[in-house]
């Protein structure tokens, strides 16, 4: 699977992926919304672990988070994608994108999470899609509205207090 937009293009994990996964293990941006060590990759076995269970879980259901590269440089920038997740017992896929703190700030997230969205809805036919964000994430806010997602309610996830978005298929 490769998805394109105008500036990214996301594709599978390959077991080759090694440094690109390390490089997101080390980046202060990946982390910083989240509890200290949740993503935390010390070295190159255990980021081959954590690829060969994403390459699983694609072949499984064609669900991921990928890594995203800029088109014009071939520069990893960080993952986008989405995932099974349990909410109040219930199955349903979550959005999730982290990018490299230097890559904050120029819209890759939303041009990424739009085309996963796409991606979701069209090929995979989900009718909805649920995105986790902490309220003091003012920019992660912006781009899950401009995605259209609406605030359900706030709840805890991943050991944090967040708000939950309900993205609909249009």
């Amino acid at each position: 699977m490769k998805i394109e937009t105008e500036r990214l293009f996301l594709k599978n994990w390959e077991k080759s992926d090694v440094e690109g996964y390390l490089t997101l293990s080390k980046d202060v941006g990946y982390h910083c919304f989240s509890l200290p060590g949740r993503f935390l990759v010390r070295n190159a076995e255990e980021a081959q672990e954590k690829i060969q269970n994403r390459i699983n879980l694609f072949e499984k259901s064609g669900l991921g988070k990928f890594p995203m590269y800029l088109k014009a440089t071939g520069e990893f920038v960080g993952t986008c994608g989405i995932e099974p997740y349990e909410l109040a017992g219930r199955p349903e896929v979550n959005l999730g994108y982290r990018l490299c703190l230097k890559h904050w700030g120029r819209g890759y997230a939303t041009e990424s999470a739009a085309a996963i969205l796409r991606y979701g809805f069209r090929e995979l036919n989900l009718p909805r899609i649920i995105a986790f964000v902490l309220p003091q994430n003012a920019a992660s806010i912006k781009v899950l509205e401009k995605l259209g997602g609406i605030h359900l309610q706030d709840i805890e996830h991943a050991g944090l207090p967040h708000r939950l978005y309900d993205i609909a298929r249009s």
